[in-house]
């Protein structure tokens, strides 16, 4: 089934450009999930994109519940590609459904609440680590991550 809409959630805005820049590889509409609540019909296949906060893909478990979703974006931290296995089973992804990872980054400035606790619980977690991306912040969202999810779209019929 080729899906007819983008549906997005975003916290610091890495995911909402990657659902721009998707949405016009694919001509396809974008929706935020509140304009999705407002906009789409229940059922509606769709790609849905959310960032990553513990294991979990934020909001899936809602857009799962409304739409039909054929293919997942997860956005985090990680280098594009390094997760799947584990998005799967922690966010209950089934196998008939696309699952790409995409590399966004981290905006200390744009994290509040929660979030920003959490993150700098991580960071004092990961300081000894090589990867110090959560320490260190940083832009890694690229046109070229998309490269696999554009491709999965174009192959369907």
């Amino acid at each position: 089934m080729k899906p007819t809409a983008i549906v997005y959630t975003s916290n610091t805005g890495n995911t909402a450009r990657y659902a721009a820049m998707l949405a016009e590889k694919l001509r396809l509409p974008i929706y935020s999930v509140d304009e999705a609540k407002r906009t789409l019909p229940r059922h509606t296949p769709i790609i849905y994109l959310g960032w990553l906060i513990a294991g979990k893909i934020k909001d899936f478990g809602k857009a799962k519940g409304r739409y039909r979703i054929v293919a997942v974006g997860a956005v985090g931290l990680g280098a594009t590609g390094t997760l799947s296995e584990g998005l799967r089973k922690s966010n209950r992804i089934g196998e008939d459904v696309a699952l790409f990872e995409l590399q966004g980054g981290m905006d200390h400035s744009k994290l509040t609440g929660i979030y920003k606790k959490m993150i700098e619980t991580l960071v004092k977690m990961l300081s000894k680590k090589k990867d110090r991306t959560a320490e260190k912040g940083g832009d890694f969202v690229a046109e070229k991550n998309l490269d696999g999810l554009v491709a999965w779209f174009e192959a369907l019929e």
